[in-house]
């Protein structure tokens, strides 16, 4: 899951979301709100826009599992936080969400699908993975506020 759209703020760390960051975050977890209920587990940024996004999907979902702040996943992260991050994680207990930002959430699907893909703010995207490792996942939706189709990439460059 990547976070809703966000306002400014003196720091990045303290960007929150603006009202209809708030709002795409609603929109998208209702839509799939059946899709998440096995989710067990929610690894996400510490960032505040995250944890704001997070604090709403997980009231809607009445989720009840562990909720982990993990440092590896703040925006600008490098690969070797991500494979860090990667190698901390066990989807055999149960389903996993991520949330974070649009470098880290892109990386991390490249990384695992082997696609290269934009996420947008506010938008879902499930990957059927039975480890999270390189190349072991499959894209099996992607959900955006927008209604936009999955956009696929020839090189990550493209996104920006």
């Amino acid at each position: 899951m990547r976070h809703g759209i966000t306002g400014d703020a003196s720091t990045d760390a303290e960007r929150a979301l603006t009202s209809k960051g708030r709002e795409e975050v609603v929109k998208i977890v209702r839509l799939k709100l059946d899709e998440l209920t096995g989710v067990k587990h929610i690894y996400s940024s510490p960032m505040k826009r995250v944890t704001d996004t997070l604090d709403i999907a997980t009231n809607l979902m009445k989720f009840e599992g562990e909720r982990v702040v993990d440092q590896n996943l703040t925006t600008g992260c490098r690969l070797s936080e991500l494979n860090t991050f990667m190698a901390s994680t066990d989807p055999a207990d149960g389903d996993i969400m991520i949330s974070s930002h649009q470098s880290c959430t892109s990386i991390l699907v490249l990384l695992i699908t082997g696609e290269d893909i934009l996420i947008p703010n506010g938008s879902l995207l499930c990957i059927e993975a039975d480890e999270v490792a390189q190349g072991k996942g499959k894209i099996l939706w992607q959900e955006s506020v927008s209604g936009a189709q999955v956009k696929r990439t020839e090189f990550f460059a493209d996104q920006i």
